[in-house]
């Protein structure tokens, strides 16, 4: 059979359409091999990236772990400074009270603990007779520094008195162990010491505590001793430097220029108002002197003539003057005669303090009555002031 000649349209027609398959085919390829390509390369841009982060984050995680080892060595470093600072006051407290306890406990080991027991057993015997002995001053002690730390002040005083009559008791149970009869050893001495010693060492490192706590609450509430003056100033004057810092501690003053100022203001002025008070004093007492010694002058007075008629209650009294305050001497003779009106002149210089004659010079006359005989017809006269005219 012969095939069938096909026209050339139809032919260039499949001829077109197949090289357009091959076409669309090669794009296609073109396409695919682009896109593999470009997921390849995504792939590779995200594995980077993330090997990236991987990295970031392990660098990151080791610089945390760095940080909280740095941060772990640091607290360790601030916990173990803490800890020595607590523990530098109270070392010499719990090596005194360990040496008090180890003569307590070689004491228990040899002479208490039953020598039929094995080593380890009288051992540990010993070791909790000597803390049980030891540990009941300090643990009063303790209870004490607490109760100060929380201001109840007289707990803490009764506490500590408490603390020390049970580390006197434990002193003589240790000079007992170690000492020869009464006669006093070294280690009696010693060991009664390391005992008693303990409360007050421990009120020590309870009155620093209290003062760190309060200039921790407030400087203000720490009663200041006062101004601390330099050595030199404290050589070349101590009675002033003395002075001037009870002075400050007085005023409540904690500069030494102000406080040193101030008390030399104060002994000026003290000074002066002691100067001024004794010279006044030493005016008043020329001023008295000299009119003890002074002459009496006769007051002038008028006469006064007294008839039948007229009565002395009609007769005017003299005019008095203002006395001082130190009488004179006829003052008081005048006032001795007063007193003693029929005492002799003996009686009455007695009673004045004077002798016979000057009061015999200052008696006061007596007054003569009209009815006297030879009188009639004479003028009495008045004592004016102690002074008859």
């Amino acid at each position: 059979m012969f095939r069938r000649k096909e026209e050339p349209s139809i032919t260039a027609a499949r001829v077109a359409a197949l090289r357009e398959a091959a076409a669309a085919e090669i794009e296609h390829e073109r396409l695919r091999a682009q896109l593999n390509r470009e997921q390849q390369e995504a792939a590779a841009e995200h594995a980077r990236r993330q090997a990236v982060a991987d990295e970031q984050e392990r660098r990151r995680r080791q610089a945390a772990r760095r940080v909280e080892r740095a941060e772990s060595r640091q607290r360790r470093r601030e916990a173990r400074a803490q800890f020595a600072t607590k523990l530098r006051p109270v070392l010499p407290l719990l090596l005194i009270n360990g040496g008090a306890a180890y003569a307590q406990g070689a004491y228990a080991y040899s002479e208490i603990a039953p020598a039929d027991w094995p080593a380890p057993s009288r051992l540990a015997f010993a070791i909790a007779f000597a803390a049980a002995l030891e540990s009941i001053a300090v643990y009063v002690q303790w209870h004490a520094h607490d109760a100060l730390m929380l201001k109840a002040h007289a707990t803490a005083a009764s506490l500590r008195r408490a603390a020390w009559v049970i580390a006197a008791v434990v002193a003589a149970i240790n000079y007992a162990h170690f000492a020869d009869g009464l006669t006093p050893t070294a280690a009696a001495v010693a060991f009664a010491l390391l005992s008693l010693l303990s409360p007050w060492l421990w009120g020590l490192h309870t009155r620093r505590a209290q003062h760190v706590q309060l200039l921790a609450e407030d400087a203000d509430l720490i009663d200041d001793a006062g101004v601390e003056f330099s050595p030199r100033r404290r050589r070349m004057f101590p009675i002033r430097s003395l002075m001037a810092a009870r002075w400050s501690i007085e005023h409540n003053e904690r500069d030494p220029r102000k406080a040193w100022d101030g008390y030399h203001a104060e002994r000026a002025a003290r000074t002066t108002a002691h100067t001024a008070d004794r010279a006044a004093r030493k005016a008043a007492r020329a001023a008295r002197k000299q009119e003890q010694t002074a002459p009496t002058v006769d007051q002038p007075t008028s006469d006064v003539t007294m008839t039948s008629t007229t009565s002395p209650a009609d007769v005017t009294p003299p005019v008095k003057r203002a006395r001082p305050k130190a009488l004179t001497t006829a003052e008081k003779v005048t006032r001795a005669a007063t007193k003693l009106p029929a005492g002799t002149v003996a009686e009455i210089a007695a009673k004045a303090g004077v002798s016979e004659s000057t009061a015999r010079r200052h008696m006061p006359a007596p007054v003569t009555s009209p009815s006297d005989p030879g009188t009639a017809e004479t003028t009495p006269e008045l004592a004016v002031n102690g002074h008859h005219h």
